[in-house]
């Protein structure tokens, strides 16, 4: 569980970002603040926050000015700065930025971001999956057993590489949320996640796996292909 802490004085600005992290697929919590004022009082009460996203413009104080008495009041927790431009870059070496979040947020930047923060608290590895319950029972399914994941009849259903399924007690939304923080999937369809591993070649609009089973490659996520691409390049470094 992720504590993270927004500031931005625009009311409209703040929910956007909260929104889209708690849509992001982390399990976090958040907390929203409109003011550089109100965020020192919430941590000297001694609230725990593991990132601070600051606007930087703000009228009575402002991101990096806030960043800084963060510091010197001891905060250790990873810092992202938001803005509309990189004219700040020199200031943020001082307070330790940990990235920036070019406004209007995306969620894919998000994801990014909170991914890497992810990383920082611990390291991850092959062991990473996902805890699926079916019934009154639980599984951990681990990310590389999975070759892809269906929404079918208001169920969730893992495919797994080894042929075996299990069906999920879960909203395919979320899963998706917390298969797409990973690197190796990738959605291709509304009803479908995709494990890249898993994939030998996409022809056309559809994608062959090893078990050469055939899924869909909707219209509606033409970067498929492009990200398959770039996995391959990586892996094979």
């Amino acid at each position: 569980m992720m504590n993270i802490l927004i500031c931005d004085d625009m009311k409209s600005d703040a929910e956007k970002l909260d929104t889209l992290i708690l849509d992001s697929g982390f399990d976090v919590n958040t907390a929203i603040f409109d003011s550089g004022n109100n965020v020192l009082a919430h941590i000297r009460s001694g609230a725990k926050a593991d990132a601070c996203f600051l606007d930087i413009v703000m009228p009575e104080m402002s991101g990096i000015v806030l960043a800084e008495k963060l510091r010197e009041d001891g905060f250790t927790g990873e810092i992202i700065f938001l803005t509309t431009s990189n004219e700040y870059a020199a200031e943020s070496y001082a307070v330790d930025a940990f990235s920036y979040l070019v406004k209007p947020a995306a969620i894919d930047s998000v994801r990014g971001i909170l991914r890497k923060l992810r990383a920082r608290r611990r390291k991850s590895g092959p062991e990473d999956g996902l805890l699926v319950k079916s019934g009154a029972s639980a599984r951990l399914i681990l990310f590389q057993d999975i070759s892809y994941v269906e929404a079918m009849l208001h169920k969730v259903h893992f495919r797994l590489t080894n042929g075996l399924e299990e069906i999920a007690n879960a909203t395919f939304r979320k899963i998706v949320g917390q298969l797409l923080n990973d690197e190796r999937f990738v959605q291709c369809h509304r009803s479908f996640v995709v494990n890249m591993n898993d994939i030998t070649a996409i022809s056309g609009w559809k994608i062959i796996l090893r078990s050469g089973r055939n899924l869909p490659i909707s219209r509606s996520y033409p970067d498929v292909k492009k990200k398959f691409a770039k996995w391959i390049l990586r892996i094979e470094q």
